[in-house]
């Protein structure tokens, strides 16, 4: 036990050295158990560095996922043309910081070409759970009430933790956008409903197609 914490130390002491050629010599005069534990020491400092940073947890069809914000851009062809893009919902985490009661975060899109006046911002309970209230995004370059403006790309941010109003934290990051474009026919669906008018001679009922886009 005692040389599997010397060889530990000794790992961490040297993982920062440029010249890393002691590593070979260390691995083959040590027995193979000492080395899968400084392999998996090695890999739980590298997995908590990779997720250091805030971020955002986004919803998605095949669960959550904290790589990156996708959206699909529909265009449609055919006899109804036009295009959709909905907006997609997340939440807001970062590890280093952790929920508390009455604590509230500020995030601001201050991505190049955003419109500074002011830049989009969203503001959030960040009290339980590990993540903020439910953040609705949208790809866009002005400040809107109901969901939060991102644009396609990298986007910058800034987030001021406060606690009953007294800040506690600001924090720089960055999460990158992807907006899918997809192409879809779409056609008008037809249905055939009665109409009738009155005359003269009483009342004239007639079937009439009646097509509308959907």
């Amino acid at each position: 036990m005692n040389k599997l914490i010397q060889l530990r130390g000794l790992f961490l002491l040297k993982a920062f050295r440029p010249d890393v050629s002691w590593v070979g010599s260390l691995i083959t005069n040590i027995p193979e158990v000492f080395v899968k534990h400084i392999v998996a020491l090695a890999g739980t400092c590298l997995s908590s560095m990779a997720f250091a940073a805030p971020g955002f947890v986004i919803d998605s069809s095949t669960g959550p996922r904290t790589d990156a914000i996708v959206m699909e851009h529909v265009i449609y062809t055919g006899a109804c043309p036009g295009s959709s893009l909905d907006p997609v919902r997340g939440y807001f985490f970062d590890p280093e910081m952790p929920t508390a009661e009455g604590r509230r975060i500020r995030i601001v899109n201050i991505t190049a070409g955003m419109s500074a006046d002011p830049y989009p911002y969203t503001d959030r309970q960040y009290q339980s759970g590990g993540r903020s209230e439910k953040i609705d995004f949208l790809p866009r370059s002005h400040h809107g009430q109901r969901y939060f403006s991102v644009t396609e790309g990298m986007n910058d941010f800034e987030v001021t933790y406060s606690d009953g109003g007294r800040v506690v934290s600001t924090k720089s990051f960055q999460f990158p956008v992807t907006v899918l474009t997809r192409y879809e026919g779409r056609w008008p669906v037809c249905r055939v409903e009665n109409r009738c008018s009155s005359g003269p001679n009483g009342t004239y009922c007639y079937p009439q197609t009646v097509c509308e886009c959907r």
